[in-house]
């Protein structure tokens, strides 16, 4: 049997997350091992105003009701395995692959339930790695990474406030935003947060954070753009992942499960649900991985016709230079232009993904504990951790883009390719 470089890359992903992170390990890190119904008693962190797309609800002030030793050590590990500098370039110590493998190891994070922020400080590093590698902020983040410490990566939520989800007391918290042609990073000292909608991703807020390291650098919209957009696929791919293991588990339960003499699978209401589940999830994938290969492509072009795309003040000492240095800006600006275009037709592939996955992962779930009926609703059943990390990853999803926005973002970027 012939193997590709896939394989090569997802069998020990596969491996490693099957020994070292399996759902009983996981319920071992929840020190009570049931629900917590509203929160848990004691302090609480309430969400700010009018960010009702973010897990809301109760959450503990502590760390009480999860073992974070499980999750620490987990990171350590992953740290060595260097699965955070997946997306970093061989020249500054990373794996160096594209975004095609990066959708493929988050699609297994996801089936496994990985509770660490895999794909965003994936994300984080690369970016940081390529516009900034010697700031400040970039280095202190290769500095925990080469300790196996966890960072937490907040999201601005409005109302002067930031959500961090996977947030623990004793891991530092980075926020990056981008205004007026420059990216202004900060890292904030740790909070304590708690479960919320998910049981095993502690989610905490900042009201007034005071700031331990502060740092800006120059960036370009389209690298931006291009960060935000690889954000979106990774979550989409980690949600793809969640709603497939769910439905693998509910189509072995629908083989097992008897009634009147027959599997429950063998009946047309259940069957034909599950198979149209997997017609969605296996289209959205398909989406998913054309996505994927698009940013791949269009970063390989970029590189070649345009390794630097200067900043206006570059531009104007090329200007003072002499005509022939501001010809040579002139057309790296146009080759900016270009990049703009690469984003766009990037972009649509990467919201018509995002849009399928996230209908089909939420009907896949919804089945999934509709197939396992009275069982479903229990503690017991695992189907429901992942019913609950797939509303975890949609409200993230919803956060900056609800599914209106996505359907706009499709009809103005597919308006010059309609015929009507």
């Amino acid at each position: 049997m012939q193997h590709t470089d896939d394989d090569l890359l997802l069998d020990p992903v596969r491996r490693f997350l099957a020994e070292q992170c399996p759902l009983t390990a996981l319920r071992g890190a929840l020190l009570t091992d049931k629900p917590l119904a509203g929160g848990v008693s004691g302090g609480v962190l309430r969400p700010a105003p009018g960010s009702a797309s973010l897990p809301s609800g109760k959450v503990a002030a502590d760390d009480a009701s999860c073992n974070g030793h499980i999750f620490a050590r987990l990171w350590s590990q992953l740290c060595e395995l260097g699965w955070p500098g997946l997306l970093v370039g061989e020249a500054r110590g990373g794996i160096g692959l594209g975004m095609s493998q990066a959708v493929k190891v988050m699609e297994l994070a996801g089936s496994a339930l990985l509770p660490l922020p895999l794909g965003t400080w994936m994300n984080t590093s690369a970016f940081l790695s390529e516009q900034a590698a010697h700031s400040p902020v970039s280095q202190w983040l290769d500095r925990c990474m080469h300790d196996g410490r966890l960072a937490g990566f907040a999201i601005d939520a409005g109302q002067n406030r930031l959500f961090v989800p996977y947030c623990r007391h004793d891991s530092q918290i980075l926020f990056l935003s981008y205004a007026q042609g420059k990216v202004w990073a900060r890292v904030a000292d740790g909070i304590a947060g708690g479960p919320g909608i998910d049981p095993f991703i502690h989610n905490g807020w900042l009201g007034a954070p005071v700031w331990q390291m502060q740092d800006d650098f120059a960036c370009d919209k389209v690298s931006w753009d291009a960060f935000e957009l690889r954000s979106r696929m990774l979550v989409a791919a980690e949600l793809l992942g969640v709603a497939a293991r769910a439905l693998d588990m509910t189509s072995a339960y629908a083989r097992e499960r008897q009634q009147f003499g027959r599997p429950i699978g063998s009946f047309q209401a259940i069957k034909h649900r599950l198979a149209q589940d997997w017609m969605d999830l296996d289209n959205a994938r398909l989406l998913l991985t054309q996505a994927a290969a698009c940013m791949d492509s269009a970063n390989t072009d970029l590189a070649q016709a345009c390794p630097e795309l200067p900043d206006q003040e570059v531009r104007r000492g090329a200007e003072l230079a002499g005509p022939t240095l501001a010809a040579q800006a002139q057309d790296r600006a146009d080759q900016g232009a270009t990049g703009e275009t690469y984003i766009e037709e990037t972009t649509l592939m990467a919201i018509l993904a995002e849009h399928t996955i996230q209908q089909a992962a939420s009907t896949a779930v919804r089945n999934a504990l509709q197939v396992h009926g009275a069982l479903g609703m229990t503690w017991e059943c695992d189907v429901h951790f992942y019913l609950k990390r797939v509303h975890f990853l949609c409200a993230m999803m919803n956060h900056r883009h609800t599914e209106a926005d996505r359907l706009q973002q499709v009809w103005q970027l597919s308006a010059g390719r309609m015929a009507i």
